[in-house]
This record gives structure tokens, C-alpha cells and sequence, in this order.
């Protein structure tokens, strides 16, 4: 091709980019912005149907019920709970509840609780897994149930759903008020019960809450506030959660930790003579 053509086409090219844009038969095709992200009610509805896999650890902490965590983890039947209340260095109270599948068992560690007998047994030292209903006197075993993994352990589906205001911050921060008149407690009763609700009256339909959700949309966080009401003290209710689908099952207790018949009959025998003092 000579000069003369090249400088030729290359006129024709400026004259079309002068031109009103390409014609409807050549026009570019639009992009579309980024996705619009969910309504936040809808994103915190949505969040919570991975328990629903039953496996994932979870953590929660209040006053009231001190620190209690767990391990669900469905396809094979086991659960764990642990639950820890320490209110000094010489005050600990500290109960770990474990099941496999049919199999159940609980290690209580009293040796380091305020007010307990000098001639505690080892089998309440922390030392020894019992079997759970032998030792399930007038609830003395906290507010772990002897249950297997299943939905609605925490409670914090009902929580989502008595969220009445939401604000979402980023993609993943959400904030708002609760409304826990008609919250489920859930299976571990880690929500205020009855009577505190109904100290609360009308304060307890827009109490606030903070959320925050992982990179797949999953609820990682909730926590909310409950004030002074009555004899309740305020407090301020946290749940955590992660390793979904990546939850490590604990093993049975080895032969060498479970206690036996006698160790058992020496813990209930302390569990009663404990309860009679109080």
C-alpha cells in the first residue's frame, strides 16, 4: 500500500471519531455497575442458614451466664459445650459437656469454685468424665442440657428475625434495634428468659444490636445490649461463629479419664451435700 493510501485511511478513521459515536449497529455494549447488595433484613435472614448444616463453633459471652462455647458438628453426631464462669482468680467455675452420638459424658471442675467443701472429690476436680444424668441434680451442672447437635441451639435465628431497624455499613457491619418479645430462646436458653423480658416492659422492643456477617454472607457476630431492669442487672449479650463446614469433631474420652461407679456415687454424694448449703 503507498503512502498516500495509508494517509488516506488514517483521515477516513479521524473523520469517524469526530463523528457522533459508533451507529446503533456497532455500538458497545453497556457494563453494568456493581451488583446492588441485598435489603440488610434480608441479608440478616439470610446469614443464619448455615447453622442449619450443623457444623461450625461457636462462642458466647454475657454477665449472666459467663462464657460458654461450643463445638456441633452433625454428620457425626457430636456435640461439645464448655462452660466457664470466672468471677475471680479463686472463684472459677468450669463444666464441659461432650456427646457423641448416643454416648454422653461431663467433666466438672469445682476445685477452684469459691464456698466448695475442702474434701471435694477428684471426680469434681476436673479430672474424670462422668456419665451426665447421674450428676443432673436441681440443674447444679449449669445451663448445659444434655442434648445432641441440632438447629436452634443458640437462638440466634430468632434473633434475626426480631430485628425491627437495620442499617448495613459496608458490605458486612449491620446495626439496629431487636425487638425479643417474641424471640425463641433456643435449645442452651442463652437469651434473657421470661421474667427478665418482662422487667424490660416496653424496653425490650427496641433494644441495640450490632452484626457483622463473613465474606460469604454467613452471620459471624451478633451482639446486643439489655439495660437495668429490676432486680437485672444491664448486660451486654454476645454469640460468635465460625469454621463452618470445617468444625473438628472431639474423640471419646479415653479409658484412662472416665471415672468410675464409686467416683460417680462420691460426686453425687458432694453435688447433694453442696446443694443442702445453699
Amino acid at each position: 500500500m503507498s503512502r498516500g493510501h495509508i494517509a488516506a485511511g488514517a483521515a477516513i478513521l479521524i473523520m469517524l471519531a469526530g463523528c457522533g459515536g459508533p451507529t446503533p449497529s456497532t455500538a458497545a455494549p453497556a457494563t453494568s455497575g456493581p451488583a446492588a447488595l441485598p435489603d440488610p433484613k434480608a441479608a440478616l435472614l439470610a446469614s443464619v442458614a448455615a447453622l442449619d448444616e450443623l457444623n461450625y463453633e461457636f462462642s458466647h459471652h454475657s454477665g449472666a451466664d459467663g462464657d460458654i462455647s461450643g463445638v456441633v458438628h452433625g454428620p457425626s453426631g457430636t456435640l461439645e459445650l464448655q462452660h466457664r464462669v470466672k468471677n475471680s482468680e479463686t472463684d472459677i467455675y468450669d463444666v464441659r459437656y461432650r456427646r457423641i452420638g448416643a454416648d454422653e459424658w461431663i467433666r466438672m471442675d469445682l476445685s477452684r469454685t469459691a464456698d466448695m467443701p475442702a474434701d471435694l472429690p477428684d471426680s469434681l476436680s476436673g479430672k474424670k468424665w462422668l456419665p451426665p444424668r447421674g450428676l443432673s441434680t436441681n440443674g447444679f451442672a449449669g445451663p448445659l442440657p444434655f442434648t445432641a447437635p441440632g438447629k436452634g441451639l443458640t437462638g440466634v435465628e430468632s434473633l434475626v428475625t426480631g430485628v425491627v431497624t437495620v442499617e448495613r455499613k459496608g458490605t458486612a457491619t449491620f446495626s439496629g434495634t431487636l425487638d425479643l418479645t417474641g424471640v425463641e430462646p433456643g435449645t442452651l436458653t442463652l437469651i434473657p428468659d421470661a421474667d427478665f423480658r418482662a422487667a424490660l416492659g416496653d424496653r425490650a422492643r427496641s433494644l441495640p444490636f450490632r452484626a457483622t456477617t463473613d465474606h460469604r454472607g454467613r452471620i459471624r457476630q451478633f451482639s446486643f445490649e439489655v439495660p437495668q431492669a429490676g432486680e437485672f442487672g444491664p448486660d451486654q449479650m454476645s454469640f460468635t461463629f465460625a469454621q463452618y463446614g470445617a468444625a473438628r469433631p472431639p474423640s471419646a474420652p479415653a479409658p484412662g479419664e472416665l471415672g468410675s461407679a464409686a467416683e460417680l456415687t462420691a460426686a453425687q454424694d458432694a453435688l447433694r451435700a453442696i446443694q443442702r448449703q445453699d
